[in-house]
């Protein structure tokens, strides 16, 4: 009987000394960041309130980082925090120890030039064309005597892009249009792009009687409009950010891959105030004609482009919130729902750190906009959060069963996307 506890008290003994050692680690990397962007000469606070301390590699010549180690700008307070002194703009990795020796975590860090930047909160006409004509679906033609044919059946996929037929650039449906109705029924050589990788097809069109036309039996798109609010406009660049989310295709779900696309003057006609099950939105005339700037980029996390009318964006700059400076509290969003008047709203920040878009979980408060709209509307996305006097990011969704409440993204976020 000794000897059985005796076995068992080794065996829990030893389950203790792996498993407390491995809890520790996993909790102490799981409280860490995953990375970390710093602004040139302001320093920054890591609390962690464990004995742990950090060292950066010597970054040389990556990106035009500086090629002193940001080594000598950090040390450590056991039990306390950790300093971050950025010298200059650039990357490296930072890896954290434990007690000075146990290696717990290796994260990016990445030091940016000291930044201010106009918050706008205007909403503007956006006009994405996309790159090729996208492939919606694929159906049947109706031929004689109630004959049906389906030609580009098993060929083409939804969410294909298609580039060029017979070597001509598919620029719009007419162009398609035009070499499907000149082919004469002889075959297609399709150049098309699908999870982007290229390859050509050969379809061959059939006749139909009811159109008098030539017809491959599929539907496209080549280009889509919408409302939306530009987040920032940086004066020294001539660049804006917007939206804080991507366009996505309504029919695909997939994010829209551009080729060029606009933003123009728009003049909002009325509000649809959300409710829950029922989110709202802004309506308006898009006025293409009257165009504000360029969009060269659709992402995840928002629009990207210059601006060529920067008069209409003209105001205060104010420096960015990073995230590890954005709090749980009071906050406050601008946004234009009627007329051109930019106005502040208040809101509250009620969680941070989900990600993808999500960084912020946000609730308004100001009785004005609840009154207006009921919450968060479609078309708001990209109003500019402001927190402390420092622009920290932008509103990007509404949840549907509550419009009082909706996310937000990191300004930080929107910032490395633009500048990549």
């Amino acid at each position: 009987m000794w000897l059985n506890q005796e076995k068992k008290r080794r065996f829990v003994a030893a389950i203790s000394a792996v498993l407390i050692p491995t809890l520790l680690w996993c909790s102490v990397s799981w409280l860490l960041p995953n990375d970390l962007t710093l602004v040139e000469g302001e320093k920054t606070e890591i609390a962690t309130q464990l004995p742990i301390s950090a060292k950066t590699e010597e970054s040389v010549g990556v990106l035009g980082v500086t090629t002193k180690p940001l080594a000598d700008a950090f040390h450590l307070e056991l039990g306390s925090s950790i300093l971050a002194n950025p010298i200059q703009a650039g990357t490296t990795k930072i890896t954290f120890y434990l007690c000075n020796a146990v290696p717990i975590k290796t994260i990016d860090a990445t030091v940016i030039p000291k930044t201010t930047l106009v918050p706008v909160g205007k909403t503007v006409g956006v006009s994405l064309d996309t790159k090729g004509l996208l492939v919606l679906g694929t159906g049947q033609v109706y031929m004689e005597e109630n004959d049906t044919a389906e030609p580009s059946k098993g060929v083409l996929k939804t969410g294909d892009l298609l580039l060029e037929a017979d070597g001509k650039k598919l620029i719009n449906k007419e162009t398609l249009i035009d070499v499907v109705t000149q082919c004469n029924g002889k075959k297609i050589d399709i150049l098309l792009e699908r999870k982007g990788e290229q390859k050509h097809v050969i379809l061959t069109p059939v006749f139909s009687h009811v159109e008098q036309a030539y017809k491959l039996g599929i539907w496209v798109r080549d280009s889509i409009q919408g409302i939306g609010t530009i987040t920032y406009y940086d004066p020294n660049s001539n660049q804006f950010g917007a939206l804080g989310h991507g366009v996505y295709d309504v029919d695909t779900g997939e994010l829209m891959i551009i080729k060029n696309g606009s933003l123009n003057a728009s003049q909002l006609t009325d509000i649809v105030k959300g409710k829950k099950g029922e989110p709202g939105e802004l309506t308006g005339t898009i006025q293409r004609e009257n165009i504000l700037g360029e969009v060269k980029k659709n992402t995840d996390v928002g629009i990207y482009g210059t601006l060529n009318q920067s008069n209409d964006f003209f105001g205060d700059p104010l420096p960015i919130g990073l995230k590890q400076e954005v709090k749980i509290g009071k906050a406050e969003i601008l946004s234009n729902i009627e007329g051109q008047e930019i106005k502040k709203y208040e809101i509250e920040i009620e969680s941070l750190g989900k990600g993808n878009g999500k960084d912020m979980m946000i609730h308004v408060t100001d009785k004005r906009l609840l009154e207006k709209t009921g919450g968060i509307v479609q078309g708001m996305s990209g109003s500019p959060i402001i927190q402390n006097g420092q622009l920290i990011g932008a509103v990007t969704h509404v949840l549907v069963n509550d419009p009082e409440r909706g996310y937000g993204t990191f300004i930080e976020t929107m910032l490395h996307e633009m500048r990549k």
